[in-house]
């Protein structure tokens, strides 16, 4: 199988954007037309998933390029093709005559494999969950909503990725950054420097300037951003979720959105977060203490602007770590060197350079091979900001698995798109540990595409309950943090046989929970947030609702003139009624791990199971249990706590 294509003209994109449609059309009709008694799992169930998968084949590149390329042009037809096709299946998946095919055919018991059956009832409750067990009425207004669903989302998406807005700042109120910080930045004709709102700028600024004032409007800006005009779109989308789980009798979106995944409904996920919540809340209120101290004059809160500014002085006194110092020992070619051949011991495989063809001369392109030398999925790294480009950081599925006609495989390919600090000058690019631990994460989504096996690409890794799709990230993450695994990914940038010293490494894994009670105290506050604005049933004042909920959990009260919500994307995406999905998936990574921890970080057994166990499956198997034939039994938070300190 060929490696991908992304140069494309706009002209090219639209006429793919048409074409494809119409030659799936074409494909549909034929399935319409299977004569009445004739109906099989070949000519329905899979002459579907075949047509569906040329589909995606001709347009996921086209669509991924709105996050990526810098011509404007470019994006801009990318955008329309996001918008036309996540319209058009919308409309497929709303079609009473599709629906009809699929019914017919269930309707004939016939006997089939798992696997086969289980294709079957993901799509037939595709279906319904599209409304088509609705009666006539209520089918037209399911397909109303969920099309303006996809182009708020769009549009959304597109402000954020759009902002432009930076803070001028003086020499003086530079005060506590690093040379190399202010070289990069772009200068005023006044003589200022301007500091955007992109993480390589905002997260160094807000950790180590000394001026309370510049931190505080930067903080302002920041969670300003796109308020404007995203506003009106999350109304407009919160509207449309509650009006969607009315036609479908769900008492709210949340529900809606949860019956097929591993919490099942709105009641288990407030119960799993206020259960954590409650073990966590002592630990965070000695930690606030300790910064409060440190803040001095008798203070009694602490601000959303100086948060992270006395989590990293807190880290400098206690653990003397300055991160942007040893920042000197994370070469990127080093980490990654470290981070592949760590993970190709323990799965069983290896990432190799390759010249393959890319969207931007700044990415890197891999081969995966596996323990046998044959070639199984390719990879790539886009890692710095530029113009145009996704503002945070998302690992993009650019092709899945599934078995061909003749029983070979599609080989999958995965991106990371990151917004890491650019190096400056000629220096190499180097990782504050906190990009390290980012890429970690992100590098665990690629396993999980890369290496999931499912028969079927509506059964992959990326249609797994979303539940459970962070829970490979998150696991790979518990690594970056061994004593064992920072030496291998470690090396000075102009000696790489010169290792992060041993006291730094010491004072990492001890610092890893100087701030995990407030840390897990905000994480359940963002979910709390995403849950309360979906489980409400009538209007509501989302920053009000914000500004409560962040002041009372997090314990961190943010100004009345904020509205971070606007720049929120999860809201927006995927993770609508879904954020708890990370601390969910925190909670079993570290039971995962915990089993590693028993057999060696690096037993390659344990990395085997996990493979065959985790990765492997996708959707092809339920979730829920997977994760226990893992573990040899439900899991439960006692190792997370544990593992964050707050046992």
């Amino acid at each position: 199988m060929s490696a991908l294509k992304f140069l494309y003209t706009p002209e090219e994109i639209r006429k793919i954007a048409a074409s494809a449609i119409n030659e799936f059309e074409q494909s549909v009709g034929h399935i319409l037309n299977v004569p009445q008694g004739h109906r099989n799992f070949k000519n329905t169930v899979l002459a579907f998933e075949n047509a569906k998968d040329k589909l995606t084949t001709l347009v996921q590149i086209p669509q991924f390029l709105a996050l990526v390329v810098e011509n404007a042009e470019v994006r801009k037809a990318s955008e329309e093709l996001r918008l036309k096709l996540g319209q058009y299946l919308v409309e497929l998946m709303t079609r009473e005559d599709v629906f009809k095919a699929f019914k017919e055919y269930s309707e004939k018991g016939e006997k089939l494999q798992p696997i086969e059956k289980r294709l079957l009832e993901k799509r037939l409750r595709e279906f319904q969950k599209n409304g088509l067990d609705l009666k006539p009425h209520k089918r037209g207004k399911v397909r109303q909503l969920l099309k303006e669903l996809v182009a708020l989302n769009l549009e959304f998406q597109k402000n954020l990725r759009g902002v432009s807005d930076a803070l001028e700042v003086t020499n003086d109120e530079l005060k506590g950054l690093p040379e190399e910080y202010k070289a990069r930045l772009k200068r005023t004709p006044g003589g200022g420097y301007l500091v955007t709102m992109d993480y390589p700028d905002y997260n160094p600024f807000m950790e180590n300037a000394e001026s309370d004032s510049a931190r505080r409007r930067l903080c302002h800006m920041f969670n300003n951003r796109c308020a404007g005009s995203n506003l009106k779109l999350l109304e407009a989308a919160f509207n449309a979720r509650r009006e969607l789980s009315k036609l479908f009798g769900y008492r709210t979106y949340a529900d809606y959105v949860l019956d097929d995944r591993m919490a099942k409904n709105s009641k288990a996920v407030f119960a799993f977060l206020k259960k954590l919540q409650t073990k966590i809340k002592k630990k965070g209120r000695i930690e606030l203490q300790a910064r409060l101290k440190l803040k001095g004059s008798g203070a009694k809160t602490l601000n959303s602007w100086e948060t992270a500014y006395y989590n990293n002085l807190l880290k400098k006194t206690r653990y003397s770590i300055d991160h942007e110092k040893i920042k000197e020992y994370f070469p990127l070619e080093t980490v990654l060197e470290g981070m592949f051949e760590i993970c190709g011991q323990l799965i069983g495989a290896c990432f190799v350079p390759a010249a393959l063809p890319t969207w931007h001369k700044d990415v890197r392109s891999y081969e995966v091979k596996d323990a046998d030398g044959s070639l199984i999925a390719y990879f790539y790294l886009d890692l710095f900001p530029r113009e145009g480009k996704y503002k945070h950081t998302i690992c993009s599925s650019l092709r899945s698995e599934r078995e061909l006609e003749k029983g070979d495989w599609e080989l999958p390919a995965a991106a990371i798109l990151s917004n890491f600090s650019s190096p400056s000058g000629s220096t190499t690019p180097l990782l504050k540990f906190g990009e390290v631990n980012t890429l970690f994460h992100e590098f665990g989504h690629v396993l999980q595409i890369l290496f999931s096996r499912a028969k079927y690409s509506r059964l992959a890794s990326v249609n797994a309950a979303w539940d459970f799709v962070e829970i490979p990230s998150t696991t790979l993450q518990q690594w970056s943090y061994e004593p064992l695994v920072l030496r291998r990914i470690s090396g000075h940038y102009k000696d790489k046989a010169k290792k992060l010293p041993e006291d730094i490494i010491e004072k990492l894994s001890a610092a890893k929970n100087i701030d995990s009670g407030m840390y897990y105290l905000r994480m359940i506050a963002f979910s709390l947030i995403d849950m309360y604005y979906h489980a409400m049933r009538g209007r509501m004042d989302t920053a009000n609702v914000y500004a409560q909920l962040m002041k009372k959990i997090s314990l961190v009260p943010i100004d009345d003139d904020l509205h971070p919500e606007a720049s929120f994307g999860h809201l927006m995406g995927g993770y609508s009624a879904g954020y708890y999905s990370y601390i969910w998936a925190e909670v079993i990574a570290a039971d995962i791990f915990g089993v590693f921890q028993s057999a060696g970080i690096m037993d390659t057994a344990t990395g085997c199971r996990y493979r065959q166990t985790i990765l492997a499956p996708g959707a092809s198997l339920d979730e829920a249990g997977q994760v226990e034939k893992f573990l040899g039994r439900p899991f439960n938070e006692t190792a997370f706590l544990k593992s964050i300190g707050a046992a």
